[in-house]
């Protein structure tokens, strides 16, 4: 194809969902990303054999996209159902609840603690690339998620605006 000074080739970068294609690892999901046609598998989603019925399962989140490197984090975690916002310290944010919500928290290491509101420090990894508005965590409803590689400190907060 040759192109003309006067035209402009446009290219549809629009994610599957909301996170950008250049997020994913792996070139095949970048491509699923980019086609957004009715019909291509969903990035990140491998098929697999379960007592011998095919199913569509999901990769983890920090096998699916890029993270940027392990640091520590300090804020707050409201762990409810279905909702795991996390707010970091130095967001300086007023209000940390699920109207602001924009960074999703998954703490494996914490299953047990639900229905509270925390103040956390911990080492772990955030993706690298936002979705926008969403992409991540409970109904792809989070710009952002964060993985709880290690956690260094958590205590109940004594108020849900501490």
């Amino acid at each position: 194809m040759t192109v003309s000074d006067d035209e402009l080739v446009v290219f549809d970068v629009r994610p599957f969902g909301d996170i950008p294609y250049m997020a994913y690892i792996d070139p095949i999901d970048q491509q699923r990303a980019l086609s957004r046609m009715e019909g291509i598998d969903e990035p990140c989603t491998r098929e697999k054999m379960l007592d011998g019925e095919t199913v569509i399962t999901r990769l983890p989140t920090d096998q699916c996209v890029f993270m940027e490197p392990a640091k520590i984090w300090h804020g707050r975690w409201l762990n409810q159902y279905e909702h795991s916002v996390f707010c970091p310290t130095e967001a300086n944010q007023k209000k940390c609840n699920g109207a602001h919500a924009d960074i999703w928290l998954s703490a494996a290491p914490l299953d047990e603690a639900n229905g509270k509101s925390y103040l956390i420090s911990f080492i772990g990894r955030k993706t690298q690339y936002p979705g926008a508005p969403g992409g991540y965590g409970h109904l792809s409803s989070y710009a952002s998620e964060i993985i709880v590689d290690r956690v260094i400190s958590i205590e109940v907060a004594s108020s849900p605006e501490d």
